[in-house]
């Protein structure tokens, strides 16, 4: 219980790179409660914005690679919404900006409360759904 407290109080003990401190303090200037975890030659940065917690992945060279943002489902767009909510209840959604692709990744409950969960491009396009 001591060290849950210290890493809540001290951080993360994870240094990126300074490229990718920079890179981060580039995209993500207003971030707070930043933790990063070290992935092989990669560095993952978990933090909020604007209450929402979000997810990047930088390269050792400070390349911004993905960031991920769960996303509350009135953030969603209505064309996004309305086409999964056809489908059944949506329980959790994430955007995705890879490569500034932007994808949305949504699991949903259909009504005998069977999850699923659906790839949509941010047109509204479904790449992919699989039962959970």
């Amino acid at each position: 219980m001591k060290n849950f407290f210290k890493k809540i109080i001290e951080g993360s003990s994870i240094k990126p790179s300074v490229l990718c401190q920079k890179s981060f303090n580039d995209n993500f200037r207003d971030a707070i409660n930043v933790e990063w975890i070290n992935k092989e030659a990669l560095y993952e940065a978990v933090f909020y914005r604007n209450n929402i917690e979000h997810i990047a992945l930088f390269d050792s060279n400070g390349m911004l690679l993905e960031y991920r943002q769960n996303l509350p489902v009135e953030y969603l767009p209505e064309q996004i919404k309305t086409l999964v909510l056809e489908k059944g209840e949506i329980m959790n959604s994430v955007l995705k900006n890879k490569v500034n692709t932007v994808e949305y990744e949504i699991i949903y409950k259909d009504k005998s409360h069977q999850r699923f969960l659906i790839l949509l491009s941010e047109l509204g396009v479904q790449k992919e759904e699989i039962m959970l």
